[in-house]
């Protein structure tokens, strides 16, 4: 006769296996054009599209370790000299003015498999999302920065739309998910270039839940003197307010330098070191049924940087897992308890596991 606590799992073990795949409830949203890459090319010809696509494999792989420079190890080497192995499908299409482009879709898993082999790190594609709350001063005048480009010609409203160009294209070399606000009738009624000059939270925070921001951007930049601009930038993350400054006289760089620095800063807090993968067991509780047992199964299967999971025992309703895994264990509850999964358990016995947590209640 089974033990009471698997008494519903050898009843429904079929339902919960299939409920792993089907109902999964992990929130943290996935990028969706993370493993989508253009790069301009001259022509279609075969030459140019292997140039390009070792150019896009190089973007992508920035894209899928958070790094700004991928060291250039045999692995990757090798991979750039043969990047078709690592798409599995490309277009061209014309940019109106600005030429041809090159359009590749990765392979998630060929490229998952690439950055294990070259030991690089790995920073998942389920990140943070991050809104930009952006406002240019010049001879005492304020403009916000929005992802719409509007009808009006003024140059203070280009410069704005330069900055936000900067913004998004550097975002998306890096893998940032960054978006700026829509400066709709919403945004209007209730943020003014004022209060995002005087970064204040009472008004941003609650602006920013309409985008489901998880971080926020905040940067005003002023012309101090003719062609030379001063630009004060706060991350707004974890409950943290980091502080940066820039000068000199070209905006556009300098808002690519924060989009650097803060990708930098999430890359270093969530991607997973490369390291050979190790072997953890987790004690999770609060695993009630089979709808429990098939969401904690597919969410921790959905993890780049797990390789393997196994059910090791139940009792009542805890479950122990073995897993193989780039990350430490430490590092695995900061990234459990960010997405909301799991967070750890302070009453459990010391010692049950390498990691003891309580999964979320449904």
């Amino acid at each position: 006769m089974p033990r009471p606590g698997f008494r519903w799992l050898t009843r429904l073990t079929l339902g919960a296996w299939l409920l792993c795949s089907a109902a999964g409830t992990h929130a943290v949203s996935v990028v969706p054009w993370l493993y989508e890459v253009a790069v301009p090319v001259d022509s279609q010809s075969t030459a140019d599209r292997q140039r390009a696509s070792s150019q896009a494999l190089l973007i992508m792989l920035a894209r899928a370790t958070g790094l700004s420079y991928v060291p250039r190890s045999e692995p990757v080497r090798e991979a750039l000299a043969n990047p078709e192995r690592y798409y599995n499908e490309f277009s061209f299409a014309n940019q109106s003015d600005e030429g041809l482009d090159l359009l590749i879709q990765f392979d998630p898993r060929a490229v998952l498999e690439l950055l294990k082999r070259a030991d690089l790190p790995i920073w998942r594609s389920a990140r943070d999302r991050v809104v930009a709350w952006l406002v240019l001063e010049r001879g005492g005048e304020r403009i916000l920065v929005g992802a719409a480009t509007t009808d009006e010609a003024s140059a203070e409203q280009a410069r704005a739309d330069e900055v936000k160009t900067a913004l998004v294209e550097r975002s998306r070399d890096r893998g940032l998910d960054l978006s700026l606000p829509l400066l709709d009738l919403e945004d209007q009624l209730n943020v003014t270039p004022a209060a995002v000059w005087g970064r204040l939270s009472q008004v941003l925070e609650p602006a920013s839940r309409r985008y489901d921001a998880d971080v926020l951007l905040v940067g005003r930049l002023q012309e101090t003197a003719p062609d030379q601009w001063l630009g004060e930038w706060e991350f707004w993350l974890d409950n943290q307010v980091l502080t940066h400054q820039t000068s000199g006289p070209d905006l556009l760089t300098q808002a690519a330098q924060m989009v650097d620095l803060l990708t930098d800063e999430l890359a270093a807090r969530n991607a997973v070191l490369g390291r050979e993968s190790g072997a953890l067991q987790l004690s999770v509780s609060g695993v009630r049924n089979p709808a429990d047992y098939g969401s904690l199964l597919s969410y921790l299967r959905s993890l780049e940087f797990i390789d393997a999971v196994a059910v090791s025992r139940l009792q009542g309703d805890r479950l122990w897992i073995d897993l193989q895994t780039r990350a430490d264990a430490d590092q695995l509850g900061d990234l459990f308890e960010a997405d909301g999964q799991m967070f750890r358990d302070r009453l459990a016995l010391v010692g049950a596991a390498d990691l003891q947590l309580v999964w979320r209640q449904q």
